[in-house]
């Protein structure tokens, strides 16, 4: 058959419009367009093709027994929903998105992507400025020492003192005289590095690893050899302590909490479950809500079934009533009151690591975080969690969820009414002995 050049060209013309129109109506390229993300080469991908990723943010910090955390990642994976299970169906996209590294100052309403629904919807817990919040040194110790006298909790005998859980000095503590006293989940992440760049130690912080190691810093035994030198006879406790600025961190005993759970329970296992929960709640599993397994959480904690230095009061390991403390400093504001330590102290010129806490921005990401960890506790729960931390409040003057200024100090409270009755019949009464970082977990 003789075929003509037009009838060819034509031939090819129709050919190339079929083409052309197919690839217009029907995008064979949408799958691949719909994974490129921002950088899209084709056309824009389809609504059916883009349901099928999830963002889920997972906490990949390295995080340590004082719930200091470095980074956190966001990772994207795609899911096919006609694959998933139909309890995952109903939840399809699960962000967890806790605002914890983003840079935002403390009067923030609302954690990065929690904004409120609408220009005109009045957020749900108004977060305090935390530069409203930094209380006198002089004032908090005035008030704990005697919050501690007046309810009999003051054990050491004058002129003695009683030992905190864990006392550090630097290795060069004859030039700065410092004294911390490292209690868990209250930033001492960050005093340890600060101690390592104090010992000479130029790396990034970033770098600076293992810090609770306890071989890296200074003997606390010297200082007692250089004292008895001084005083010609066996020196005590409050002897050595005393040259030295003795500083304490703490946290409202409810977010602290709140931080162990999350660092012990839910970063360190693949469920977020520990056996002891399942006693409370035995329908949870991995696909129940972190609210969820920290009511189970919070239940096994108060009934002594979890057990863990990170989960118990910290008045009693901190010896608040029974050391001579210069600073009994605050996790919510230790970047305000960080600067008075290094004055004290002669280390201005070694920067404070910054972290979520000291930076004023955690507390934003916290509130709003502990609402939500905290609304599947029943109130009969919830009761039996202020009395188990009911020294905590009383001696320190931390705040109940729903005071207006939680998770801060409030020293205006009335703290007869707000604790009183948790301690009416049982004043004095003895925490848990067993305080064993292992113990049941």
């Amino acid at each position: 058959m003789f075929v003509t050049r037009k009838s060819l060209v034509a031939f090819f013309a129709v050919g190339f419009g079929c083409c052309l129109l197919f690839i217009i109506v029907v995008n064979p390229f949408d799958k691949y367009t719909s994974q490129i993300g921002t950088t899209n080469i084709f056309l824009s991908p389809s609504p059916t093709e883009s349901s099928k990723v999830k963002t889920k943010s997972e906490d990949i910090s390295n995080s340590d027994d004082t719930g200091n955390d470095t980074e956190t990642v966001s990772v994207t994976e795609t899911v096919d929903k006609e694959t998933q299970p139909e309890s995952s169906k109903q939840e399809e996209t699960k962000v967890i998105d806790l605002a914890l590294s983003s840079p935002q100052p403390s009067t923030t309403l609302y954690p990065r992507g929690k904004g409120p629904e609408s220009a005109n919807q009045e957020p749900k817990h108004k977060i305090p400025d935390s530069n409203l919040h930094i209380k006198d040194t002089q004032q908090v110790l005035d008030f704990v020492h005697h919050q501690c006298e007046k309810f009999n909790q003051t054990t050491a005998l004058p002129g003695e003192a009683k030992k905190p859980r864990l006392l550090i000095v630097p290795k060069n503590w004859r030039e700065h005289r410092i004294l911390y006293a490292s209690n868990p989940k209250t930033g001492s992440t960050s005093f340890k590095k600060w101690y390592c760049r104090i010992q000479g130690d130029e790396r990034p912080y970033a770098s600076i690893t293992n810090v609770h190691a306890m071989g890296k810093y200074g003997k606390f035994n010297e200082v007692f050899d250089w004292v008895e030198e001084d005083l010609g006879r066996e020196a005590q406790l409050i002897d050595a302590a005393r040259p030295l600025y003795k500083v304490v961190a703490v946290r409202n005993p409810l977010t602290k909490l709140m931080s162990g759970f999350r660092d012990k329970i839910l970063r360190r296992t693949k469920t977020g479950i520990k056996e002891p929960m399942l006693q409370y709640n035995p329908d949870l599993n991995i696909n129940s809500t972190d609210a969820e397994k920290y009511a189970a959480f919070v239940e096994a904690v108060v009934n002594r079934k979890i057990v863990n230095m990170h989960f118990t009061p910290q008045w009693q390991k901190m010896k608040v009533c029974d050391f001579p403390y210069d600073m009994i400093m605050q996790t919510e504001t230790t970047n305000q009151q960080i600067k008075e330590v290094q004055k004290k102290t002669h280390t201005e010129e070694f920067e404070f690591p910054g972290s979520r806490s000291e930076q004023g921005y955690d507390s934003v990401a916290t509130v709003h975080l502990a609402h939500e960890f905290y609304s599947k506790v029943r109130p009969e729960l919830m009761e039996k969690l202020y009395h188990y931390f009911r020294w905590d409040f009383i001696l320190l003057g931390y705040t109940k969820l729903d005071n207006p200024n939680f998770p801060y100090l409030d020293f205006d409270q009335d703290i007869d009414k707000e604790f009183g009755d948790y301690v009416k019949d049982e004043m004095g009464e003895d925490e848990p002995a067993s305080e064993s970082p292992s113990a049941n977990t």
